[in-house]
């Protein structure tokens, strides 16, 4: 009898570790499927039905090989004068292209990063920013002295560029820009050569839409 209650024993104790071991498998599976959900893009609002939506994207469109602008061999000119520069190395076209899937809205900033060889004082360039409506262009930012941030922001723009246009979408949108710069009126030119040069950035930031 008691060899049959000790085997009946282990056979217990066999199986109590087999039905662990299983449990704990069954909890690694868990864990792994969870990790891999939070990995991918989708999200399950707070409703009977689970709903799953793909995340927009956003980026720069250049219509020129560099994506910024440069002022060399420049004289100050006024505001006025400014707005309407046309000349090809007086101005920059760029386009802002949304694409967005789902129920999401994106926020993004345009700025402008001046480069190191900048030889000008921030207060000698003037920055001018339209966008097209229709077929002609509005003013997004009034001519204004190249002002750096003091610090970054939430969507990621550096201190020390100087933000431009902040916006946000909720659908897939293509918005085309205009960037002027020039030499401010009151700036006094001397015999010694200055350069200011800046680049356009874009920082964008997805978030889901809320009911």
């Amino acid at each position: 009898m008691e060899n049959q209650n000790y085997e009946s024993e282990s056979i217990k104790k066999e199986s109590n570790n087999k039905l662990f071991i299983i449990i704990i498998c069954f909890l690694l599976f868990i864990i792994m499927v969870v990790g891999v959900s939070f990995a991918t893009v989708t999200y399950t609002k707070k409703k009977d039905s689970v709903n799953t939506i793909s995340t927009g994207n956003i980026y720069l469109n250049y219509t020129e090989d560099t994506n910024g602008i440069n002022i060399t061999d420049a004289y100050p000119v006024t505001d006025e004068v400014g707005k309407t520069l046309t000349n090809e190395d007086q101005y920059f076209d760029f386009t802002v292209e949304a694409s967005i899937t789902g129920d999401v809205v994106t926020k993004y900033e345009i700025a402008a990063e001046k480069d190191v060889s900048s030889t000008l004082n921030n207060d000698d360039v003037k920055l001018y920013l339209e966008k097209k409506v229709d077929d002609s262009y509005e003013e997004v930012m009034a001519p204004k002295n190249f002002t750096p941030l003091m610090k970054s922001t939430e969507l990621g723009t550096l201190a020390g560029t100087m933000l431009l246009d902040s916006a946000s979408l909720d659908e897939s949108s293509i918005i085309n820009y205009r960037l002027r710069m020039w030499v401010d009126e009151d700036t006094i030119i001397n015999e010694i050569p200055k350069s200011f040069s800046v680049r356009v950035s874009i920082k964008a930031q997805v978030d889901l839409a809320e009911d």
